[in-house]
């Protein structure tokens, strides 16, 4: 059966639809990755868009999908019934996110934070093993951890250890 009528394609879906989805069933996600093997800076801070389904509803996704321009992803978790369209790529994220914020209402607030994150990657400094200065790694740190706590799911639950590049000295910070 299919799941997507027949009289749906993706020039019919508007960038208002779109940004209600992404408030209603979507998520602005700066992801904090622990990277053992960086001395530098032991974290990572990766940036991503996702829309989420029954995975009944999986037509949906490739249509956002056509619909956005082909970017990210359609990945399915079978495990939790889920189908997602998942943007990961910087400038991907970037036109999507600037493409739907006169839109968004719930998460207008997180697509600017991610807007102001992509800005410091993209005019980061080059150095020996980072594009970023030790300022802007903290900024964005801070602005990654702000973004999780305004996320219903992410907020408060682990706990980061950000160690200071410069002096080397370790601090247990909450995630919030």
């Amino acid at each position: 059966m299919e799941t997507t009528p027949w009289e749906v394609n993706s020039k019919n879906v508007s960038d208002q639809y779109i940004a209600g989805f992404l408030d209603g069933d979507g998520s602005i996600v700066a992801a904090i990755e622990k990277r053992p093997d960086r001395r530098r800076f032991p974290y990572r801070v990766r940036l991503k868009i996702n829309f989420t389904q029954h995975i009944r509803h999986k037509n949906m996704m490739f249509l956002l999908q056509e619909a956005l321009g082909k970017v990210g992803s359609v990945r399915f978790i079978r495990t939790h019934n889920l189908a997602e369209l998942v943007i990961q790529k910087r400038q991907d994220v970037k036109h999507t996110l600037e493409r739907l914020l006169p839109y968004l209402i719930l998460k207008q607030r997180q697509a600017k934070i991610m807007l102001a994150m992509i800005e410091i990657f993209d005019h980061g400094v080059v150095k020996v093993r980072s594009s970023l200065s030790d300022k802007d790694f903290e900024k964005l740190f801070s602005m990654a951890k702000e973004l999780r706590n305004l996320n219903a799911g992410a907020g408060g639950k682990k706990n980061y250890e950000f160690i200071n590049p410069v002096t080397t000295h370790s601090e247990f910070t909450r995630n919030g």
